[in-house]
């Protein structure tokens, strides 16, 4: 003899189950790098993420992470930190919330940023990058760049930079007449000319750190 439910309690039933995830962490299934998702996952889990658009703050340090592809999903994000990977790209799309930056200390070659209209810092010390062509970033304040390779430092505008630290690096030269609220910047051991380090000992209001064409940047 086969029990029939009242056709109320099947409806709810159904009910139920469409709005019952199968599981937690679907959302993440677009995430290749398995640390970089199972730092995600373990973040999710600590911050009760229910989904993509959760995500303020991922914060990822010394995880193992080869690639963040798909970290474009993550639309309302405001920092991102990803010190001390193996990252050796990114290309990320515009993600408006993004305030800090930070992914010092990876194996990045190549990086292509949007114009982020938040991003206050960021953070791209200890790489291998050989040129950095950064554009417009209204609210920048804060670039570390430093303990690269590069040889080409171009940026489209930063209106508010206050503070460069681009040391140990190779750079033969670089704008500094388009930075009109910086206050520090530190480009010590690099070959640049005499006449350009006259010129930034000129510059009034900011701070910056060389050592001339000393043999000892090298």
């Amino acid at each position: 003899m086969v029990a029939f439910l009242p056709q109320r309690y099947v409806r709810l039933i159904l009910l139920l189950l469409l709005a019952t995830p199968l599981h937690a962490n679907d959302w993440l299934a677009a995430i290749p790098d398995t640390a970089f998702k199972q730092c995600l996952s373990e973040l999710a889990a600590q911050q009760q993420w229910s989904d993509a658009a959760a995500v303020r703050e991922i914060v990822c340090h010394a995880k193992g992470i080869n690639s963040v592809d798909g970290i474009n999903a993550f639309v309302n994000v405001e920092k991102i930190s990803l010190y001390n990977n193996s990252i050796a790209a990114l290309d990320l799309v515009t993600l408006p919330k993004l305030r800090q930056l930070n992914l010092a200390r990876n194996k990045l070659k190549s990086l292509s940023l949007p114009e982020l209209p938040l991003l206050n810092e960021l953070f791209l010390f200890n790489n291998q990058m050989q040129q950095l062509d950064l554009p417009a970033l209204a609210q920048l304040q804060t670039l570390k760049a430093n303990s690269n390779k590069l040889t080409a430092f171009r940026y489209r505008g930063l209106p508010l930079a206050e503070k460069i630290y681009l040391f140990d690096n190779k750079l033969p030269t670089m704008d500094i007449d388009h930075l009109p609220k910086l206050h520090y910047m530190d480009v010590r051991q690099n070959p640049m000319p005499d006449d350009l380090y006259q010129r930034m000992d000129a510059m009034k209001a900011a701070t910056i750190l060389h050592d001339g064409n000393a043999p000892d940047w090298k």
